[in-house]
């Protein structure tokens, strides 16, 4: 065997191990029920979601103008839904994929989640293909086990609704390969190739806008190009992107009266108040995995800057004299990697920071951290351990210990609570029908709702039907409910709460919307007088039902840590905490 079969052979029982490793990794993930949306877009599938859905493409259209009121009726959405609310989002491959799935294995997720683990092996494949043509043999090497095991990767395979990252991701690194070898060979086959798979991945979703970081980048750095050969250069990313970009605004695609989602088309002032803060919060995942181990949502927006003013001063200085040291070439393209990397979180800021928004942004920043930890821990020639050498030893230690040790037992720890979660609602529903089976065809009225009590009715029956109405009066903690007649009841929160969450946490109602005190719903059976309005918003509110609050024909619940269970009202003129 000659020295080139050797080294192959050795380059693919490297990636066969890198696969086995990420498959105990993310084993837990694999086990996972359905979760959330997976049960919405069941329903979709099999044709008994509220609203109807046409086709195989629909299954990321959650709420839009023709079905709100259906939604709101059932009580799918909640009493304090943005009147305007919309969450649809233009992925026609992936849901046609999804749906596909969900009609050839009816019931079953485990197909369906190693479905999603095989899109996780694409995209590390074509993840390596790019690093072993841009980079060093050894620096692409820890590159793509940096990438592979990276925790972004965790919820795109547990959580399959959100398959859609690594549908995008896959296409758009291989299309991205391929237009980095049409702008360096001017090539028509490579330009052809590179437009259909940047097509292919906009399908996919949304992710695929992140590589327009990559595309710039890469634009900015290499000089002495003419504006037309350079705007021809361009048309393999322009052309989809342009296409895409107008078939989803024609078709109504978008997100908006959310405080989960920041449409920057649909609402740019909500999108730029928050980007700085999400943004903070992504580079700390990205870079250190800092998210939730430093700090949380809820950390104040100084201690966020101070994080990234002092990581990226002490990331600087490191990264500058590694890259003296590189030639002009590798300069040049670990550096479009880098600033692409950073580019490419601008899209992904229209959604609450979490780290299954990075698989775009980690393609560049596991190639910068690969190039560091080469120079520091492979130099070509020995330094003495102090000053500049010392600190970026100490760099790459820390950037290793994140990303080789640290990163993959969170993803495990990720994959593992993934699992706990959605077994656990699967359990609660479960034990909810055993005790209560008449919730499938009653009205269900849920004094104090959790992040998943809107999502309960599809899961309650085998086909996806959900009750026949499903009321969430309040989403918080601690609830005091104050029964005033046969047919009212109020509810109250602590002066500092809301009835509702606020911020990222309300999927159905951005900050920017405020609602007033002394304001009416009128829901389906009910008319709500909000009473009182706290520094956060409603704390108080009146429910008048149109009948008997206990009539036989409505189930009242709580929806409790342990499960749901029964929340018998006070009598007239008392009142009855109610909690998680």
């Amino acid at each position: 065997m000659n020295a080139w079969s050797t080294e192959r052979s050795r380059s693919w029982i490297g990636i066969a191990l890198l696969f086995a490793a990420g498959v105990v990794l993310f084993l837990p993930a694999l086990r996972a029920p359905f979760f959330l949306d997976d049960y919405m877009q069941a329903s979709m599938a099999k044709g008994t979601f509220p609203a109807p859905r046409f086709g195989a493409f629909d299954l990321y259209d959650f709420v839009n103008d023709g079905d709100r009121a259906v939604l709101y009726d059932r009580g799918i959405l909640p009493w304090w839904s943005e009147p305007d609310l919309q969450v649809r989002f233009f992925r026609p491959l992936s849901s046609a994929l999804l749906w596909a799935d969900y009609k050839l294995f009816d019931g079953s997720p485990l197909p369906l989640h190693i479905h999603s683990l095989l899109w996780w092996v694409a995209t590390v494949l074509a993840a390596r293909a790019l690093y072993r043509r841009l980079l060093a043999p050894r620096v692409a090497a820890i590159a793509t086990v940096i990438f592979a095991l990276a925790p972004c990767h965790v919820f795109p395979i547990a959580w399959l609704a959100n398959r859609e990252a690594l549908v995008s991701i896959a296409f758009g690194i291989a299309a991205l390969d391929a237009y980095l070898r049409w702008r360096e060979k001017r090539r028509l086959l490579d330009a052809a190739l590179a437009t259909g798979l940047f097509a292919l991945s906009m399908t996919g979703g949304e992710y695929a806008i992140g590589f327009a970081g990559y595309v710039l980048a890469f634009e900015l750095m290499t000089p002495g190009e003419r504006p037309g050969r350079r705007g021809l250069g361009l048309m393999p990313f322009v052309v989809p992107m342009v296409a895409y970009m107008l078939v989803r605004a024609m078709l109504g695609y978008g997100a908006h009266g959310s405080g989960y989602y920041a449409d920057p088309f649909l609402q740019p002032a909500q999108f730029a108040n928050a980007a700085p803060r999400r943004a903070a919060i992504l580079l700390a995942e990205a870079w250190g995995g800092l998210h939730g181990l430093v700090f949380d949502d809820d950390t104040p927006s100084w201690e966020l800057a101070l994080v990234v003013v002092a990581g990226s001063a002490l990331l600087f200085w490191p990264f500058r004299r590694v890259f003296m040291r590189l030639d002009e070439q590798a300069r040049r393209r670990t550096g479009s990697l880098l600033l692409g990397a950073h580019l490419a979180l601008i899209p992904v800021l229209a959604a609450a920071p979490a780290p299954r928004l990075l698989g775009v942004t980690m393609l560049g920043i596991a190639a910068a951290i690969a190039v560091l930890l080469d120079q520091a821990w492979f130099p070509a020639v020995r330094e003495e351990r102090r000053g500049g050498a010392e600190l970026t030893g100490l760099v790459a230690l820390a950037l290793g210990f994140a990303h080789f040790v640290h990163g993959p037992g969170t993803a495990w720890l990720m994959a593992r609570e993934f699992w706990q979660s959605a077994t656990h609602a699967a359990d609660r529903t479960a034990r909810l029908i055993a005790r209560r089976p008449e919730v499938a065809s009653s009205e269900v009225v849920i004094v104090r709702g959790m992040f998943n009590s809107f999502i309960l009715p599809f899961s309650l029956d085998e086909r996806g039907r959900p009750a026949g109405r499903w009321r969430v009066l309040t989403q918080t903690g601690h609830v005091l409910a104050l029964r005033r007649d046969a047919r009212t009841i109020d509810l109250i929160v602590p002066l500092d709460k809301c009835l509702y969450p606020k911020g990222v946490a309300n999927l159905f109602r951005a900050d920017s919307s405020p609602i007033p005190a002394g304001a009416t719903f009128r829901i389906p059976d009910a008319r709500v007088t909000v009473l009182e309005v706290g520094p956060l918003g409603p704390r108080s509110a009146r429910f008048e039902f149109d009948g008997d609050l206990e009539s036989d024909e409505r189930v009242w619940l709580n929806d409790a840590f342990d499960g749901l269970e029964d929340a018998p009202l006070p009598p007239r003129g008392f009142g009855k905490p109610y909690d998680p």
